[in-house]
């Protein structure tokens, strides 16, 4: 599928190992690896200049929670927050055995006061005097914004600021300070008919076509979101009151997006769009096999991007499968040729420069970019040592990037020697040297 590339190095091997078989919390969530303690703060915030598009209310406002994850100082006074800061509320807005299925397993783990975070609300911020990069989050299509949890505190350790954003209706659920509750709003069922005239593969292309003109409008507005984070987190870093403990001590001059899956294409889109975002990133988002879509122009985005995604194998289908879809042997090859090479000609013309990093690790799958196949683990300690495993690889290549682009840093996984094997690919594309207007 991929060209000659570069290979996960043994030194981030070495450092890999010691992040999955050093000490582990008590709490079922690894130890967070920088020096840094980490605070937590909440923030409900009302976007007066858009309309909520899945409200059928004219009135209403875009509303979204963002949680602010940051490097504190000093020894916490009081207890660690807990994994699910609102699971009160799930249990009254949803029911016990819904909240159950919904937001299994961390509903159960939180509730026995097994998990919880390695962040305090009191916690004082700790930024050198040019203040902290900032990274603003965005989640998977869908899922609670905590099941990124180890992403975050991870990030918080190492010296970030992130913002993590709660997409009002495109997730489980959000609960704002006057105890309303808003789920998960569904796409919209598609009854448009099936055109009996076209091969099966064809008509599942065109559902899929329908069913993406709705995931483009979600897009949109979670890019729009992102911006607007940008937006508030700048007004804090210049002023006190209400948010005083984050007041000067952000550097937006070294502001990121990244998210998963859908989340990943909304952050790659809000960098497309403002140019204050100076690197993103993308873990395993991907429609019509991109990572993001070039603009009406055809263009990609100025700034260095970074794809994360799972190794991907050409299947190899039985004939009668091939009849099964009425496609032909050809058709097929030219299908799968374009989802290899779709994503390096992308990543081939970014001006400035790109990278993709593909995970080949055992029991990969989508959500293993998540916390999800950690709490899902239980006691099998073979799949949480999986599950340990990818996240310390997902947080290494990410901090990586982050450093290298925001921090200027070149001593990283990304830029050093690099040796065969291993279960990380890394592929480098520079600058195509085509910058945007």
């Amino acid at each position: 599928m991929m060209r000659p590339r570069d290979r996960f190095g043994g030194v981030a091997l070495v450092l890999l190992l010691v992040r999955v078989g050093g000490a582990q919390s008590s709490n079922i969530l690894p130890t967070p690896a920088g020096p840094s303690p980490i605070g937590r703060v909440t923030y409900h915030w009302i976007d007066s200049s858009r309309a909520e598009f899945l409200d059928p209310s004219t009135a209403a406002r875009r509303e979204i929670l963002v949680d602010i994850w940051y490097p504190a100082t000093g020894a916490p006074s009081s207890a660690a927050e807990p994994y699910l800061p609102y699971l009160s509320v799930i249990r009254r807005s949803l029911g016990d055995s819904l909240a159950r299925r919904r937001f299994a397993p961390e509903y159960a783990l939180t509730e026995a006061r097994q998990l919880t975070s390695h962040a305090t609300s009191d916690a004082r911020v700790s930024c050198p005097a040019t203040g902290c990069p900032v990274l603003i989050f965005s989640h998977g299509g869908g899922v609670d914004r905590s099941l990124y949890t180890v992403q975050y505190e991870d990030l918080a350790s190492h010296g970030y600021v992130v913002a993590a954003i709660a997409h009002t209706f495109d997730t489980h659920l959000v609960v704002f300070p006057d105890g309303r509750a808003v789920r998960y709003a569904p796409q919209p069922p598609d009854n448009t008919p099936d055109d009996p005239s076209l091969p099966v593969w064809r008509r599942d292309l065109a559902r899929e076509a329908r069913s993406q003109a709705y995931v483009r409008r979600v897009l949109e507005v979670e890019a729009a979101d992102i911006r607007f984070v940008v937006d508030r987190l700048s007004l804090i870093s210049r002023q006190a009151g209400s948010v005083a403990q984050l007041a000067g001590q952000l550097d937006m001059s070294r502001v990121g997006a990244l998210g998963h899956s859908l989340g990943g294409e909304s952050a790659a889109r809000a960098c497309q769009l403002d140019s204050r975002i100076k690197a993103c990133l993308n873990q395993d988002g991907a429609m019509h096999n991109l990572p993001f879509s070039r603009d009406n122009a055809g263009r990609t985005m100025n700034q260095p991007f970074m794809y994360m995604t799972r190794t991907w194998l050409r299947p190899v289908d039985p004939d009668s499968a091939l009849v099964l879809m009425q496609i032909t042997r050809m058709e097929l090859d030219s299908l799968l040729d374009d989802i290899e090479s779709g994503p390096s000609r992308l990543l081939a013309e970014m001006p400035g420069g790109s990278y993709r990093v593909s995970l080949g690790t055992r029991g990969v799958t989508h959500m293993a970019f998540s916390d999800e196949p950690l709490l899902q683990a239980g006691d099998d300690s073979a799949k949480r040592a999986e599950a340990l495993r990818t996240l310390a690889i997902v947080e290494l290549y990410t901090r990586a990037f982050f450093d290298r682009t925001l921090g200027g840093m070149n001593a990283t996984v990304l830029d050093g020697p690099t040796t065969p094997g291993g279960p990380v690919t890394l592929e480098r594309f520079p600058p195509s040297g085509k910058k945007s207007p």
